[in-house]
């Protein structure tokens, strides 16, 4: 479907829904743009340099840090 039928279908729709459930529409699709904007966000912090340097195995700083935990073990 292209853009300006799906804007057409949901125009249709929303003229016949009555102000609570327009109100459930904004809710709805607010949530879905918030979550579109955070999945991005947590996209590019994923694919940062520090993130990707931090989950190396060169990075073994908790081996270190935990060095005497895990010899008891």
């Amino acid at each position: 479907m292209r853009t300006s039928e799906v804007q057409q279908k949901l125009d249709e729709i929303i003229s016949v829904l009555s102000e609570n459930r327009l109100k459930e529409v904004i809710d709805f699709a607010s949530y879905l743009r918030s979550k579109e904007e955070t999945e991005e966000l947590f996209g590019m912090q994923i694919r940062s340099k520090p993130y990707i340097d931090w989950l190396s195995s060169e990075n073994n700083i908790y081996d270190e840090v935990f060095r005497d935990e895990i010899k008891q073990r």
